[in-house]
Formats: C-alpha cells, structure tokens, sequence
C-alpha cells in the first residue's frame, strides 16, 4: 500500500504547533510504502484495510507527534481516507540481492 498525506493531516499538525509551510514542503506529498498481507485481489486489500486502518493512522499520527493525548480522537475509516490518499497493489517486485527483513505487526490470520 502506497499511503500519502493529504492537507487534513498538515491541518492538524498546524493546529498543534504552527509550522512555517517551508519546513513542510520537502515532506508534503511523500508517501509512506507498507507491505501488506498476501492477497489476490485489491478488493481482499480494501476489506483487510477496512478493519486495520487505525494502525496506521497511529503511525502517521505519531510520526509527527508521540503524544496520544494530541491525537485525533474517535478515528473512523472515512477520516482515514480524508486524511490520506491510498493506493492498493498486489504485486511488488524485489530489485535487490540481499535479503528482506520482515517485521510482523499483524497476526497471520488478521
């Protein structure tokens, strides 16, 4: 999953401590990249998604703030895609010879 930052998730990080829009703009539009469990179709992705949406959000949220207290309370879904742009992909190519590291956040059956 390709997941970026739309102008909602600046919005509140300006609303906690103004942030001069220079400072921003080397960070505005990059994507963050998540490797996801194996499915075959991005409708499978989509309803996975739909039940672990929040992880993410807390990442992204505490990638600017640690603080939970700050965060952005009764997070739904539908925040969730207001706040980010996503896209879905089910294939995603190695180009390297060394090894992947694999770091599990999900259990297998989630």
């Amino acid at each position: 999953m390709v997941l970026t930052p739309k102008q909602a998730l600046y919005d509140w990080v300006n609303s906690i401590e103004p942030i001069d829009p220079k400072e921003l703009g080397p960070i505005i539009g990059e994507p963050d990249v998540y490797l996801l469990p194996d499915f075959e179709t991005t409708e499978q992705m989509e309803r996975w998604l739909r039940k672990h949406f929040d992880w993410f959000f807390c990442e992204q949220l505490n990638n600017w703030y640690t603080d939970e207290d700050l965060w952005v309370q009764n997070r739904t879904f539908k925040m969730f895609k207001e706040w980010f742009d996503y896209s879905l992909h089910t294939m995603v190519w190695d180009s390297q010879k060394g090894p992947i590291e694999k770091i599990a956040y999900f259990e297998e059956d989630d």
